[in-house]
């Protein structure tokens, strides 16, 4: 992290929030401001180095974003800030969710209601990750303070941005945009840098709970520093909680979706259950069901249950969290600097309740055959132990530790060089201790004494010796990661050019990951661990030159000033080889407040050490029985086997970036400030597994000869795959109808084109207070998807799991003297759901969050509460409920709403008290 030694002086700053503060700022920062628009909507009118500070805290050291070169803006590229003011008036519990409240993050794959799309099958841990423009939840690179950190989940495929605090951010900016000849890999949609406070002199404080119907959250924080003679120290505490949400508490999430003009997608596996032969139904009636009565058994009958209303939407999760920073100036230009922090996130979640399709052979001492049913050894039954056993609960942890020390050292004409060393460690590991025994259940079924066998049949209980015989499997899956990263970099003026000073920065970073995992699976008593050891190294080398081509003292009529910046980088990794990708960008004056500029470049993502060899059944891979939503049956749930595993032979992803927009000062009123930015993304190669996609066979077409769907897959095909792979959940069907690959393989191809704007102005009255209004969003104009290199392009645009064509936030700001309004409208527009037959149009869906604050100066309450800030804040005033959705339930979300784009928990009312000592 570059620090900026920048003379500082105090400039008024008219804060978004309606107050008129002081506050150093750098002339560099001053800089930045006139180029960088804040996305935020209620951050529209602060650029990003100019964000509002509290009184007692100083912002003298700038980190910049998407730039080798210090005190640079990203040239070609815009920068959405985040501002600490901001941060405090969102209605967040974590920075994950923070972020989600801006237009261009999506919530589709890697978060903590919404697995389902691509990389959820890895999110076994329920965290979250940064997913720009909904291109992939592993193309967005996460940064602290400027430098990469360790990745979080079991696999150590992503950076959860919760890891760090909110009370511990100064502030958090996104460049929108492909960099990685600047960063490396994963920056392919662009990169978000969660930065952290420094030089704060004193303590400060907060506690804050929200509440909803069935739902809490509450944070609890701490933050201290303190200063000395070139030197600063800042550390901060956070415990965050929330409980969880259950299904049975909103009525809008159901299997049965018949009353809002939709299916039902009940399951099938109920108790009591179903005889099912030759693919005829006979539902087994209430008391069960003997040779005695069988005439109660009905062919082309079926019992329905609602079993996933019992699972949560929401889990329950606590996290407490740590962080600090550090300065000292050692003379000579010499200057050392660290930051660290140290996190822990404890999860539940209860899933569905225990079910099957079984195998009912007719030794069985309860085996009953529906009358005029053809002959047979053995029948289905599909059965739901919802009466017999307790409900599942998967619990784990994610645990991160990590540390940074770097030293900046003048080298004399303005050259600076850096050195810095990062180690991170994480740990998770998900547990679930009750699943069902496949090889106990089989062997219940084929008892012969009635004290011990397994009866499907609801006409009498079972033995509980029996029942907990077969509910006690285990699956426990840990996985560790450890991360160094090594820099040394140079900067500073190259010549002097008639537009100014040319200036350029060099480097090398070294990466060292290991990641170590696997499973341990099978019953209590004698389970079986597998695990594998994963390491990977990467060498990189980059450039970056800027070049002043026109500016103050060589100006021409429309070209007031004009910067080129040219950088390149090369990475070599020890496991899947090297890759260069360059990128240009031009900054354009042609008028005073109004830049425009354009941007070029190349990036990729390196495939995840676990996408090339999974750590499930020690590398080998493993079958997962799952139910599939089958629109050939009328979106009924069908029972498929699915395939999981890495691929030795992946390849990088690749992406190229085109972008080019303006940012206007606009003279007229009080800082008024609009900002545009087209985007073209073309995305190859990339790594897509479909574990995970439960409603793939609505999508059946496209994959045509990939291999990746097999209906009734060949009787030999079938023996090789039971022989080759062990199950590693679910319970074998004794005739397969449906077969999914769901390992990773570079299949995918996406092309992303739209535009960003955001706007703000400011309104200053002499006796009504300060008004602000800021406006952000996104509006795609295409997205394109291939699921295989030889399928065509078909237009995803606006379509369910996939990016909207437009999403907005409106912010409103209101300051007169001591009290602080704000409010947020955020909006989403609809789209097409054609996982429904016929396709279904999901209405658009528009919510509106508010915060009133009060603040103590010490001239409007009594002493002791001068710095005191007491708020009232509410997500969802009008507790809009999510637009109805016609899909099928799921384990990984759906059931009448859509959990990407909708949150379920609905209104949430909060109270919060900040106290600056």
């Amino acid at each position: 992290m570059s620090q900026n030694t920048s003379r500082t002086r105090s400039v008024q700053i008219f804060g978004f929030d309606g107050r008129t503060r002081q506050a150093p700022l750098t002339l560099t920062a001053v800089a930045m401001a006139v180029m960088a628009l804040a996305g935020q909507a209620q951050a529209q009118s602060a650029p990003a180095a100019a964000a509002p500070a509290p009184a007692a805290e100083k912002i003298e050291a700038v980190v910049v974003t998407g730039s080798r070169i210090r005190g640079v803006a990203p040239v070609g590229s815009s920068v959405t800030s985040l501002t600490r003011a901001d941060i405090d008036q969102s209605g967040a519990v974590s920075t994950a969710q923070m972020l989600q409240e801006i237009p261009q993050v999506f919530n589709l794959g890697v978060s903590e209601n919404s697995r389902g799309q691509g990389g959820g099958s890895g999110n076994i841990t329920y965290g979250s990750s940064v997913n720009l423009r909904g291109i992939g939840p592993y193309a967005t690179l996460t940064l602290i303070n400027g430098h990469r950190a360790v990745a979080q989940g079991t696999t150590g495929a992503s950076i959860d941005p919760s890891i760090i605090p909110t009370l511990a951010l100064q502030r958090v900016e996104i460049v929108a945009d492909g960099a990685s000849a600047i960063y490396g890999s994963d920056a392919v949609a662009g990169v978000v840098n969660l930065i952290l406070r420094r030089k704060v002199d004193g303590p400060e404080a907060f506690v804050k709970y929200g509440t909803a119907d069935q739902y809490s959250e509450r944070q609890i924080g701490a933050l201290w520093g303190t200063e000395w003679k070139g030197g600063s120290f800042t550390a901060a505490f956070q415990n965050d909680d929330q409980t969880a949400l259950s299904g049975r508490d909103r009525d809008f999430f159901s299997g049965d979706l018949r009353a809002q003009g939709g299916g039902d997608f009940r399951s099938t596996q109920c108790a009591p259950g179903n005889i099912v032969i030759a693919g005829t139904s006979y539902a087994i009636p209430a008391g069960g069901v003997t040779a005695a009565n069988r005439a109660a058994l009905v062919a082309g009958t079926s019992n329905k249950c609602d079993n996933l209303k019992y699972a949560d939407l929401v889990p329950r999760k606590e996290r407490n969290s740590g962080t600090f920073t550090f300065n000292q100036e050692l003379g000579h230009g010499i200057s050392l600097y660290a930051d660290g922090f140290a996190t822990r996130r404890q999860y539940e979640f209860r899933p569905t309740m225990l079910a099957s399709n079984l195998n009912v052979p007719s030794t069985n001492p309860f085996y009953v055959r529906p009358i005029g049913a053809p002959a047979g050894s053995s029948e289905t039954v599909t059965y739901s132990f919802a009466n017999e056993l307790p409900q599942n609960t998967n619990f784990g942890e994610s645990k991160s530790i990590q540390g940074t020390i770097g030293a900046d050292i003048a080298l004399g004409a303005n050259w600076k060089a850096g050195v810095l060393y990062t180690y991170g460690k994480n740990n998770d590991q998900a547990n679930t201790l009750h699943g069902l025994n496949n090889a106990a259940v089989t062997a219940a079924l084929a008892s012969t004494n009635p004290l011990t066998a397994l009866n499907p049949f609801g006409s009498g209980p079972n033995n509980p010796a029996t029942l907990a015989a077969i509910s006690n499997n285990v699956s426990i899956s840990p996985g560790e990661t450890i991360f160094q990263n090594y820099q040394l970099k140079a900067d500073g003026p190259v010549m002097d050019l008639p537009g100014g000073k040319m200036r350029a920065a060099f480097g090398y970073e070294g990466q060292k990951i290991s990641s170590e995992g696997g499973q341990t699976t099978g019953p209590a008593t004698n389970p079986v661990t597998g695990s594998l050891k994963l390491s990977r190294d990467i060498d990189s080398v980059y450039g970056e030159v800027l070049v002043p081509v026109f500016g103050a003292s060589n100006a021409l009529p429309f070209v007031q000033k004009l910067d080129l910046d040219l950088a390149v980088r090369h990475d070599k990794y020890s496991d899947v080889g090297g890759t260069t990708n360059p990128k240009v960008g031009i900054n354009w004056v042609p008028l005073k407040g109004l830049t425009l500029r354009s941007s070029y470049g190349t990036s990729f993502r390196a495939p995840g050490l676990t996408q090339i060899k999974g750590f499930s059944n020690g590398g080998k891979g493993g079958l997962f029985v799952q139910n599939y939503s089958d629109p050939t049956n009328n979106g009924a749930l069908r029972v498929g086997v699915t395939l999981n595993g890495g691929d030795p032979s992946l390849t990088p992803e690749t992406a190229t970036n085109k972008s080019f927009g303006f940012d206007w000062d606009i003279p007229l009123g009080n800082r008024t400030k609009l900002s545009m930015t087209y985007f073209d993304i073309k995305y190859e190669n990339q790594v897509t597994n479909y574990l995970a996609d439960l409603t793939i066979l609505n999508r059946e077409a496209s994959f045509a000869g990939t291999g990746i769907i097999q209906r009734n897959p060949d009787p030999a095909f079938v023996a090789q795959t039971i022989a080759n792979y062990a199950v590693l959940s679910g319970v074998l069907p004794s005739t397969w109808t449906l077969f999914v690959d769901g390992r990773n393989r570079n299949l995918g191809k996406s092309v992303t084109q739209g535009v960003d704007f955001q706007a703000s102005t400011r309104v200053a009255t002499e006796n009504w207070g300060n008004f602000g209004f800021g406006l952000s969003g996104t509006y795609f104009t295409k997205y394109e998807v291939a699921t295989s290199p030889g399928a065509a392009m078909v237009d995803q645009l606006n379509v369910i799991y996939n990016p909207l064509r437009f999403k907005t936030r409106l912010a409103v700001n209101w300051g007169l003297g001591a009290w602080y309004l704000n409010a947020f409208a955020n909006y989403q527009n609809g789209y097409t759901n054609n996982l429904a037959a016929p396709s279904q149009r999901v209405a658009s869906f528009t919510s509106v969050d508010a915060r009133a604050a009060y603040e103590f100066n010490g001239d409007n309450g009594p002493a002791w509460m001068k710095g005191t800030t007491v708020a009232l804040g509410v997500v969802n005033m009008f507790d809009r409920q999510p637009p109805f959705v016609n899909i099928a339930q799921s384990a990984n979300g759906g059931g009448g709403f859509d959990p990407t784009l909708t949150n379920p928990v609905g209104r949430t009312v909060s109270i919060s008290l900040n106290k600056r000592f």
